[in-house]
């Protein structure tokens, strides 16, 4: 095993997901291995005591704007069935494992700052580029959750990241396009705004468009489009308003963004 299929299988061991033929290789490869061994060891050790930080209150900002979104479809709520309302706060797990995975970040860039300050330049640039490493992985393996509450809290971390690295975007995207459940991709496409600018970003999510099924996920990702001011979505949202059966608020707001992208 190299150390590099190594460091990505850590984190998985963290979260319990490694199969007993995985979890083997990689305690025999650590074995062997007195560098991946010293790093397990201490990032380990580090995750442990984040069972001592006490979970961040959540902004709500995201929830408001779903609710905004969720009463401007109200008259036509009887075209779609209504679903378990969903709160940025659900996020929050009580167990000490998720809440590990989410303050993972926060802590290890505490420690780099208040131990490393003294040194060279380089050595905290280098420690640097591992706690990102580190989060990514962290953040891809929570995205690929089997149940709706872990990818929404991958979702969740991701969006608390400086930037979005290019493996986390792509996810995000999948989420938008494939997840079964409406929640995840709205918060998906929520995430992906810090990615406005990304001409792929933008194609993806316009493609996407008359492919969703969920009035407020097509409410969603017009809004995103005309925010974004996506002018080479215009052709897509008209032919968008001529499908049959679309929700009558969702068809108000094709044409309203047609309109207004045209302006631009």
């Amino acid at each position: 095993m190299m150390c590099g299929h190594a460091k990505e299988l850590i984190a998985a061991s963290w979260l319990r997901e490694l199969d007993e033929t995985d979890e083997a290789a990689l305690k025999q490869h650590l074995s062997a291995c007195a560098e991946c061994s010293a790093e397990m060891t201490a990032l380990t050790a580090m995750w442990e005591r984040l069972g001592d930080l006490p979970a961040p209150e959540p902004s709500r900002a995201l929830d408001v704007r779903w609710q905004a979104t969720l009463e401007s479809l109200v008259p036509a709520a009887h075209l779609a069935a209504p679903e378990k309302r969903w709160h940025v706060a659900d996020l929050w797990p009580r167990a000490l494992g998720w809440q590990v995975a989410i303050a993972m970040a926060c802590l290890v860039a505490g420690v780099a700052i208040g131990t490393l300050m003294p040194r060279h330049e380089t050595e905290i640039s280098q420690l640097r580029q591992e706690v990102s490493a580190t989060k990514e992985l962290v953040a891809l393996s929570l995205l690929q959750q089997q149940t709706a509450t872990g990818r929404l809290q991958g979702i969740d971390y991701s969006a608390r990241m400086p930037s979005l690295e290019p493996q986390i975007v792509t996810a995000l995207i999948e989420r938008v396009q494939r997840d079964q459940s409406v929640n995840v991709r709205l918060a998906a496409i929520d995430a992906l705004g810090k990615a406005a600018g990304s001409g792929s970003v933008l194609a993806s999510l316009t493609r996407s468009l008359p492919e969703q099924d969920s009035p407020m996920v097509q409410a969603a990702l017009i809004d995103y489009l005309v925010d974004a001011r996506s002018r080479q979505s215009v052709d897509t949202l008209r032919r968008f308003e001529r499908q049959p059966n679309l929700d009558p608020a969702v068809l108000e707001r094709a044409h309203t963004a047609v309109q207004q992208l045209s302006s631009f």
